[in-house]
């Protein structure tokens, strides 16, 4: 009995155990403090990071101590937004408040957001003002960057300059494996200068999580197991009903969506997943999977280390989850151009403008035409095809208008008129190239050539988007007339192959399609497992009823007729997919990995014979060119000539050049000529590899090749197209919307105003020349 009294003495003399109290209060006057008449908020979420309560009636909360605490964080509502943050340091203060307004942009019905992610840089560049542009004219309520802010130069750049304040929305940020920084700890001045690395919060009808890295470039403090247990407290106070988003810098849970530590897991399935969005890989690529979106977006500043576009994604989420995806592509502002016009049928001339804007959407365009004495001929309202392109028909078959104004309105009210000349834009009659006709087909047209088989032109499509777009096509190749559509799991991003009757294509995931070319019908199909890395876009290649794809472990040939596997590679793994197509020469191809190597297979077996990843040629983008005894291909910012059967190099040059594009070389006579990212194209000698020409071109539309961008305020002239000769002439496509033909010398035959980057190389067939570029638009030329 003694004893009990004595513990019961002990207990009662013992100091409480220290809590963190606060409240969650309506800032009707967002002054940060709360006024008399300013109610508290009922069953709010507030966390410390390991403990996760409600407010009560009045909006306090009360938290248990817990020394390893360092924020007090609040779940926002939906429908509100923090006057300050959505957190506070833990420090001696007693009382953690607060202070919430209402936000006017949300919809409680849907929500719109966008997320930017590896912008990794101190300098300001236009996607800043495009997003924050783009988020006031379209209603955007949250601005979420995830990840990859980078290093402590751009951490302080952002925390600085890329605010809620700043940027007009409630603006969020997750920790990539460049925020992991020298420091007390790895997370310690993301802490410092961003608050916590996981948390939560309610907009529109969705729950989001953001999520750390599991590690980085420096260690982390906290665990996954650490992260795992927050979130099954904070998932367990979500409605149940909510769309829940996850964000973290990369996807890591494979597709069953069971995040796993040491000893926690959790999934999150069960918790009406609907989207996980992340970055990390400079690529575009988005699948769905059980229902869940998965969307990695590349940056916004800069091309993509697969030689993907600059973007940030515009999301809209509903009830039920992700109601659409749009990507918008950065660094274009009042982007009005007219399409060579096309020749009048029974008097009725066409009429292609190509209009995009990074920051405002397009209501309506219209075009006001003028004969040479200024005199009004008509009035022209165009229709638009969802994407770049707005067409128009109209009579004019005396050929009167020779001038046309064009007014474009957008969704914020303002306007742009642009006065354009249909007499150049008709071209003249000792023209090279003349226009024969054009088709707009949908989508976004990459690296896929148009594929002439006999009468028929074939084509594919991509989109960085919701995925309604991916699509392989049959048109007339006389009129571009469609003969028929397929659509596809997803995009199809470079070439086509044929054989025997049988189209072949294969997606970004690794999906093959075979499909009768005259019907569209499907032969057969063969598929790989779904994985969310960015997998393949590479050009598939073909050896008479052999059809070769894939990348690394997943490179396979295909029996034509069957569709039967013959073998697939066993080697290498890591790396990334590179855009450059794969190259069959005297029974060996060549592939190549980015960030890993340029590889050669046996043709017949698949058998690794060779690696080459010293001297910048591990970083791969570009394809290779086999002449005669001479492999010849670019690395980092090299040219290459080396032997084809062992790899060995017989010569090298290191230069200024930037070679980070999608084309092969091309051999022509003594000259290798070459596309480049930043410098137009240049020829060099084949024996010496010293430069003999160089033609430059106008700076890119949309940035492509990977880390180009025009934050540097430098000169942009990116060629990705192939350079393609025929009868001695030089035809290719650049970025800045322009088709160009050259003499073997550099010197300027033609160029064309496409209106859009060109990506794809040109098909010649006879005396006609096919372009595809970005905007998904297809052309015929005739050669004169």
């Amino acid at each position: 009995m003694r004893h009990f009294f004595l513990l019961a003495f002990t207990i009662a003399t013992l100091p409480a155990l220290a809590k963190r109290s606060g409240k969650v209060f309506h800032d009707t006057n967002q002054n940060n403090m709360q006024e008399t008449a300013e109610l508290g908020l009922f069953n709010t979420v507030v966390s410390d990071g390991y403990h996760v309560v409600l407010t009560k009636k009045d909006g306090t909360f009360t938290l248990p101590e817990n020394p390893d605490a360092r924020f007090i964080s609040v779940t926002i509502p939906t429908g509100y937004k923090a006057v300050k943050r959505h957190y506070i340091p833990v420090n001696s203060k007693e009382d953690y408040q607060f202070a919430l307004t209402k936000d006017d942009s949300q919809n409680l019905d849907v929500l719109r957001f966008i997320q930017v992610t590896d912008t990794e840089t101190s300098l300001y560049g236009p996607w800043i003002d495009n997003v924050r542009n783009y988020a006031k004219a379209q209603n955007v309520s949250v601005l979420m960057h995830t990840g990859d802010i980078c290093y402590e130069p751009g951490m302080r750049f952002h925390a600085n300059q890329i605010t809620s304040d700043l940027m007009g929305l409630s603006t969020y940020y997750a920790v990539g494996n460049h925020d992991l920084v020298k420091g007390e700890y790895g997370e310690k001045l993301f802490e410092d200068l961003f608050g916590p690395t996981y948390y939560s919060f309610d907009a529109g009808p969705a729950h989001f999580v953001v999520t750390p890295m599991p590690g980085g470039d420096y260690k982390p403090s906290y665990t996954v197991d650490q992260v795992i247990r927050w979130l099954q407290k904070d998932l367990a106070l979500k409605d149940p009903k909510k769309p829940l988003i996850f964000i973290n810098h990369d996807f890591f849970s494979a597709t069953d969506f069971v995040l796993k530590g040491e000893k926690e897991s959790i999934d999150l399935k069960q918790y009406n997943l609907k989207a996980w969005l992340y970055g990390h890989w400079h690529n575009n690529y988005i699948f769905q999977q059980s229902g869940v979106y998965v969307v990695c977006s590349g940056a916004p500043n800069k091309g993509g280390i697969d030689n993907s576009a600059g973007q940030f994604l515009v999301v809209d989420i509903d009830h039920q989850g992700v109601k659409n995806i749009k990507p918008v592509y950065t660094n274009i502002r009042s982007h009005i151009e007219l399409m060579p016009v096309l020749p009048t049928t029974n008097g009725i001339l066409p009429l292609d403008i190509v209009v995009y804007d990074s920051e405002r959407t397009i209501q309506g365009v219209a075009a006001d035409l003028y004969d040479k004495a200024g005199n009004h001929v008509a009035a022209v309202p165009l229709s638009s095809d969802g994407g770049w392109h707005w067409q128009a028909e109209f009579n004019d078959a005396k050929r009167k208008a020779t001038a046309l104004t064009v007014s474009v309105t957008y969704n914020n009210g303002t306007q742009d008129i642009r006065q354009m000349d249909l007499v150049t834009s008709r071209g003249k009659s000792n023209d090279m190239l003349q226009p024969v006709w054009r088709k707009t087909i949908g989508g976004n047209i990459w690296k896929t050539s148009p594929l002439i088989v006999n009468d028929k032109l074939f084509i594919g499509t991509m989109d960085d988007g919701f995925g309604v777009q991916n699509k392989l096509l049959a048109l007339e190749a006389a009129t571009g007339n469609t003969i028929w559509k397929y659509p596809t799991t997803n995009s199809i991003k470079h070439v086509l192959q044929h054989h025997n009757g049988i189209l072949l294509a294969t997606d970004v995931t690794g999906k093959v399609y075979a499909l009768d070319t005259n019907t569209g019908a499907t032969n057969w199909m063969n598929s790989r497992p779904k994985t969310g890395i960015p997998t393949f876009v590479s050009g598939p290649t073909i050896d008479k009823e052999i059809y070769y794809t894939g990348l690394g472990r997943n490179l396979k040939a295909l029996h034509i007729p069957s569709g039967n596997v013959l073998w697939q590679a066993k080697e290498p793994g890591g790396g990334e997919a590179t855009a450059a197509a794969l190259r069959l020469s005297d029974g060996v191809i060549y592939a190549g990995i980015n960030w890993n190597a340029l590889f050669a297979y046996k043709q017949e077996t698949g058998e690794l014979l060779w690696k080459r990843d010293q001297d910048g040629l591990r970083f791969r983008s570009g394809g290779v060119t086999v002449n005669q005894d001479t492999l010849y291909t670019a690395g980092l910012n090299g040219l290459f000539k080396l032997n084809p059967k062992t790899g060995e190099t017989y010569a090298k040059s290191i230069k200024t050049d930037d070679f980070k594009v999608m084309a092969d070389p091309l051999v022509m006579g003594d000259l290798l000529i070459m596309p480049t990212s930043s410098g137009g194209v240049k020829a060099f000698s084949r024996s010496n590899l010293e430069e003999k020409w160089h033609f430059t071109t106008g700076e890119a539309l949309v940035y492509t090749a990977p880390y180009s961008t025009p934050d540097q305020r430098k000169t942009v002239a990116t060629v990705e197209s192939g350079i393609v000769e025929h009868k001695g002439k030089l035809f290719f496509g650049a970025s800045d919307g322009y088709f160009y033909v050259l003499d073997k010398t550099g010197k300027l035959i033609q160029k064309i105003n496409m209106g859009a980057p060109i990506f794809a190389e040109p098909t010649i067939v006879g005396d006609k020349v096919y372009v595809a570029d970005f905007s998904g638009t297809v052309s015929c030329f005739k050669l004169r």
